[in-house]
C-alpha cells in the first residue's frame, strides 16, 4: 500500500495549474458583478463548460483520482477564484453524484447528461435534501413521498430549502421519507424532471 502524501504529482500539478489560470482570468474579474447582481453567473458556468471544467467526467476524473486530491484540489483553486461562483460551477456535481450512487444505468445515462446540458446549452441541477425545520438533519426530515398505485406514480409533498441550483434547476433530485417508522433508513431520492407540476 503507497503512503498518503500531500504533495502532487506532476499530472495533479498541470490540472491545478489549468485550474488556477481559469480561477485567475476568468472567475476572479467577473465575481464582483456577479456578487452585486445576486444572480447565477450563467457566462462563467459556459465558459466552465467549454474548457471542459463544468462537465461530469471532468468531476469524475477528479474523484476516480486514485490519491483523494483530486476533487479538494480542484475546490480549493476553483473556490480560490470566488466562493459563489465555484458553487455554481460545482453544484450540480452533488445531484449527480446522488442519482450516479443510487440510479440505475438508464436513470443515469436519461438524467445525468441532462443535468449538464453542453457548452451551447448550459444547464444545472439541484440536490433537495435540507428543511426549513430540520435543516440537513435527515432523521428529522417531513417530506414524504407515498407511492399512487392507481396513476402508478410516486408524489412527494413537502418543502425543501437551502438547495443550491433549487428552483432553476433542470433536474431535481430529491429526497423523501417513503417509511417513517425505518426513521432515517427509510428515505429515498426521486430525480424531479423540468416542468413537473407543484415543483
Amino acid at each position: 500500500m503507497a503512503e498518503f502524501t500531500m504533495e502532487l504529482n506532476d499530472e495533479q500539478k498541470e490540472v491545478r495549474d489549468w485550474l488556477h489560470g481559469f480561477a485567475a482570468d476568468v472567475i476572479r474579474p467577473a465575481a464582483a458583478e456577479w456578487d452585486e447582481r445576486e444572480e447565477t453567473p450563467w457566462p462563467v458556468i459556459q465558459e466552465a463548460a467549454k474548457v471542459g471544467i463544468y462537465s461530469l467526467d471532468f468531476y469524475a476524473q477528479q474523484y476516480f483520482d486514485p490519491t483523494g486530491l483530486g476533487i479538494p484540489m480542484a475546490m480549493e483553486e476553483l473556490f480560490w477564484g470566488d466562493a459563489g461562483i465555484a458553487l455554481s460551477i460545482v453544484g450540480t456535481g452533488l445531484a449527480a453524484v446522488g442519482v450516479l450512487a443510487n440510479g440505475t444505468e438508464e436513470q443515469i445515462g436519461t438524467w445525468v447528461p441532462q443535468m449538464y446540458g453542453d457548452a451551447a446549452d448550459v444547464k444545472v441541477a439541484a440536490f433537495c435534501s435540507s428543511e426549513p425545520d430540520a435543516g440537513s438533519d435527515v432523521a428529522s426530515m417531513r417530506t414524504r413521498a407515498v407511492y399512487d398505485e392507481a396513476k402508478d406514480e410516486w408524489v412527494l409533498d413537502g418543502t425543501k430549502t437551502w438547495a443550491t441550483n433549487g428552483g432553476i434547476a433542470n433536474v431535481h433530485v430529491v429526497v423523501a421519507v417513503v417509511d417513517p417508522e425505518l426513521g432515517s433508513k427509510g428515505h429515498a431520492s426521486f430525480i424531479v424532471p423540468p416542468g413537473t407540476k407543484g415543483l
